[in-house]
């Protein structure tokens, strides 16, 4: 890829080729679909949530939601208890060995990162890092107000599709 190619094509790549090679060595390393590896990950950021919220959260459907959080509960990684708001609805939340493989996929993750910087001249490697950061705080602001618009109902404007 030249120069020529447009900043969203770059940063579209590069996040394919970067889910891509997570999901690979997050199932070959750990047994764990990519599915299950980011309903552990969104539980440990957030802590207990319904369903419904984890299933928002993740940009998944409800179904396959349910379905990943079942076998979680099924191996013991996720626990299931009921809301003391709500009764007929569950919080869903990491239990201690839930803790420990997630703890196991973000190290896996973490080395994975390392080997890549491994194909980064050093010298270039704070810049990288730097360049991450503010890519990150920038696509955390828009995340912001994408979704602040979209309670509005002009989430079409935010994404740039008026």
């Amino acid at each position: 890829m030249g120069s020529h190619v447009s900043t969203g094509a770059l940063l579209r790549e590069v996040a394919r080729l970067h889910v891509q090679l997570q999901r690979h060595c997050v199932a070959y390393c750990r047994g764990t679909t990519s599915t299950q590896c980011t309903v552990l990950t969104e539980l440990g950021r957030s802590g207990p949530v319904t369903l419904a919220e984890l299933s928002r959260r993740v940009g998944l459907d409800k179904g396959w939601t349910s379905r990943a959080v079942e076998q979680l509960v099924q191996e013991g990684l996720v626990e299931k208890v009921p809301s003391t708001r709500d009764r007929r609805t569950v919080q869903l939340s990491l239990s201690p060995a839930g803790q420990e493989r997630l703890a196991e996929l973000s190290g896996t993750l973490n080395d994975l990162a390392e080997q890549t910087f491994e194909h980064i001249p050093a010298a270039q490697h704070e810049m990288v890092r730097s360049s991450l950061e503010l890519l990150q705080q920038a696509l955390q602001t828009l995340t912001t107000e994408v979704e602040t618009t979209e309670n509005a109902d002009q989430g079409g404007a935010a994404c740039g599709c008026e």
